[in-house]
Formats: structure tokens, C-alpha cells, sequence
């Protein structure tokens, strides 16, 4: 299901762990095809962290978490931090439609169906207001990235 080689393991136990936790909701009309939506969902999220790590410059198949604990020096830390405070600032720049559509969908993992019953909008408006919001995004780390190469040329 396209999960990041460093995730499978994870991910498998979450498929579990979120069975377990709808076990009681769940009808009994066909186990395979119940799991089978869970074990799809939970890939989603899976690829949409990975879409994130890309995003950031970190290599999907890349194992996250290994990297930060091999390479935790000062100077890592203060950039992990400088990165964490620029993905604050962007967010804050968003509209409160898209930056809430935004996290609901891609950090908290909610579908859009949820979404729109939360926000109570049509789902046709969740998915404009991500698209829009992943635009927003987009073009602020590129302006982000590149003031940074401008400010390391200057060094």
C-alpha cells in the first residue's frame, strides 16, 4: 500500500491497535473487507507523513526517527526547531478555513467527510479549501527555502 519501508512494522501494529479499538462497532458482515479499509486508511496517514517528510527535504524511505536520535547535535536541534517555528509561521499565515482544513486532513487525520461535518460545509469545499491550503503551503516554503540559500550564499 505504498507505506515507507521504515514504517511497515508500525503501521501493521497500528492496523491492529485501531481494530481493536473498533472492534465493538464493528457489524460482522465481512472481517477481510473491515480490515482491509483500516489497513488502507492507516497507510494513507502513513504516505501523508512521508508526503510531509518530503516535503521538508527528508527522504521518505529515510527511517525519521533514527535520523534525529543519530544526529541529535546542537546544530541539528536548532535547525529541527528553526523548521518547526517556520511551519508555525506559514500555518499562521493561512486563512482559518484553510489552515483548519489543513490540520484536520493532513496532521490529524481526519477524512474529508469528517471535515465537513465538523466545519459543516460540503465535502466538494474541504477538499478546495486543502487544495488551496496545500497551494498556500507550497509556495511558502519555496519562498522559505529560498531565502535560505540566499542567506547561506551570503556566509
Amino acid at each position: 500500500m505504498r507505506v515507507p519501508a521504515a514504517d511497515l512494522e508500525d503501521a501493521a501494529q497500528e492496523v491492529f491497535l485501531v481494530a481493536r479499538r473498533k472492534f465493538p462497532s464493528f457489524r460482522g458482515d465481512n472481517v477481510s473487507a473491515w480490515l482491509y479499509r483500516i489497513a488502507d486508511l492507516t497507510a494513507r496517514n502513513y504516505r501523508r507523513l512521508a508526503w510531509f517528510k518530503r516535503f521538508f527535504g527528508c527522504d521518505a524511505d529515510d527511517a525519521f526517527g533514527d535520523a534525529l536520535i543519530a544526529s541529535n547535535t546542537p546544530a541539528v536541534s536548532f535547525e529541527q526547531k528553526e523548521e518547526q517555528r517556520a511551519l508555525s509561521r506559514m500555518l499562521a499565515r493561512m486563512s482559518d478555513k484553510r489552515r483548519e482544513t489543513f490540520v484536520l486532513f493532513e496532521i490529524e487525520g481526519y477524512s474529508g467527510q469528517e471535515i465537513a461535518a465538523l466545519q459543516g460545509v460540503p465535502v466538494a469545499t474541504v477538499w478546495t479549501r486543502l487544495h488551496h491550503a496545500r497551494k498556500d503551503l507550497l509556495a511558502m516554503v519555496a519562498a522559505w527555502r529560498l531565502r535560505g540559500e540566499r542567506e547561506v550564499g551570503r556566509s
